[in-house]
């Protein structure tokens, strides 16, 4: 069914991009997802420490595109709606004007894919691995390598469709291990300015080359570097001793665990986000210019806090890594601190989380919760 455009939500979004454009931002993505599909492009942006304005409607998206300026960079991540015969051509009207695009979606058109230098051919509805036609290509080099792309969920009915380069395009992936006509799956179009990816990106959450990062992510991260056409450099120290407000927000993307930046009661930063279906704190202590020398981790129960202690004491006793007790509000709570001062590699702080949320899960069933 074709969506009837409205103006719901035009003054939020005319906000919203003035103070995008205020800051000098110039991404804009249409992120909607089906299900449990996951928005890899947001994440990979803030990982990459790069600014952006979101839309998920195809209304805002198109005003966005069509009175928002020149974008640096447009990423169309779309899996829920019919996108409308207007912001359809808008796309192609804006690659035509020399615009820079990557577009995955569930209903090509002809049309639409002649803008990306492909030819449409048929549809698919069960998500298909994508190879490499040519691993040396940036799309799978840089800044990650990637060995393939394994869909691993199937979230919705159509998942993609096949192609064939024309014109100028140029075929760099495909649904077979060799390159085969009709079997294109990844076509850079326009010189370079256009990236059409053929399935549903949020889907493909293998991890082929075994890095512990879901490969959609990693290449989202390596078709934003593409398309932008500048190198993208995301150094990080062999050891942490402190850590900024930006580090977590990127170390939280790249976990893919959606996020709220908050602030403190001392007024430090605070993020708040679920680990094991628990809304969880993540708070930074021991100011050192703008970075921190500690993290701490919390939990909180509004489970009657007398017939508790016994079982607190219980686990504190026998467990090692995180702290049981009673908070002021009278919950039960939980917490865990890590210091940085001597230094911590970053995958230790991963490994932190990662043992909070497992904590989390012990000491719901140690309440008999």
């Amino acid at each position: 069914m074709k969506r009837v455009r409205t103006g719901l939500g035009l003054m939020t979004l005319l906000l919203g991009l003035l103070g995008g454009l205020a800051m000098g931002q110039s991404l804009l993505v249409l992120s909607e997802q089906c299900g449990p599909s996951v928005a890899y492009f947001p994440a990979a942006l803030k990982a990459l420490g790069l600014e952006f304005t979101e839309t998920n409607d195809d209304y805002d998206f198109f005003l966005a595109l069509t009175e928002g300026g020149l974008w640096d960079l447009v990423i169309v991540d779309e899996y829920s709606t019919r996108l409308d015969w207007d912001t359809l051509d808008a796309i192609a009207d804006y690659i035509a004007g020399g615009g820079r695009v990557y577009m995955n979606y569930w209903d090509w058109y002809e049309e639409t894919a002649a803008a990306f230098e492909a030819e449409l051919g048929e549809n698919y509805y069960e998500p298909v691995a994508i190879y490499p036609w040519d691993d040396a290509h940036p799309l799978f080099a840089t800044p990650n390598t990637l060995i393939a792309l394994s869909p691993a969920a199937d979230t919705c009915d159509s998942d993609g469709a096949y192609f064939q380069a024309v014109g100028n395009g140029l075929a760099v992936a495909g649904y077979t291990a060799e390159s085969e006509a009709g079997q294109a799956a990844i076509i850079v179009g326009n010189e370079g300015r256009t990236v059409l990816f053929g399935g549903i990106l949020g889907l493909f959450s293998g991890d082929e080359n075994g890095d512990g990062r879901a490969d959609g992510l990693e290449f989202a991260e390596n078709a934003v570097a593409f398309l932008l056409a500048v190198p993208i450099v995301r150094p990080r120290p062999a050891l942490w001793t402190s850590v900024s407000g930006a580090d977590i927000d990127r170390l939280l993307s790249e976990m893919e665990l959606g996020f709220e930046q908050t602030t403190s009661a001392e007024g430090d930063p605070a993020w708040t986000f679920e680990l094991a279906g628990v809304p969880v704190g993540l708070l930074v202590h021991g100011p050192i210019g703008d970075s921190y020398a500690s993290l701490q981790l919390y939990a909180a129960w509004p489970t009657p806090a007398q017939g508790a202690i016994p079982l607190i004491n219980a686990w504190n006793l026998t467990r090692h890594g995180s702290r049981a007790y009673v908070n002021r509000a009278g919950e039960v709570a939980l917490d865990a601190e890590l210091y940085l001062v001597g230094g911590v590699n970053w995958r230790a702080v991963w490994a932190f989380i990662e043992r909070f949320a497992q904590a989390i899960t012990e000491f719901e069933a140690h309440l008999g919760q």
